[in-house]
């Protein structure tokens, strides 16, 4: 396996581990943190995606962006 590839396969699972802690952050009500542990798994789950040429990949975590980013802005102005 290249280099980058051995890259990209860890990035995958790194993401992957990191999607299921902010799931368990989630449950557990520890907001703001779950929001910013699935942008960072969904970041990696997106460079994935473009490496390896699955769209499905970046169709389904390009999008957690516009939707957890307005909920962080609006969670921090309503403090």
């Amino acid at each position: 396996m290249y280099k980058s590839n051995v890259l990209v396969q860890k990035v995958k699972w790194f993401s992957a581990t990191i999607i299921l802690i902010a799931m368990i952050f989630h449950v557990m009500g520890w907001t703001p943190w779950n929001s910013i542990l699935q942008l960072i798994g969904a970041a990696g789950w997106v460079y994935f995606g473009i490496k390896s040429g699955e769209r499905a990949i970046i169709f389904n975590f390009l999008p957690q962006f516009f939707i957890i980013i307005p909920g962080l802005v609006i969670l921090y102005l309503n403090k």
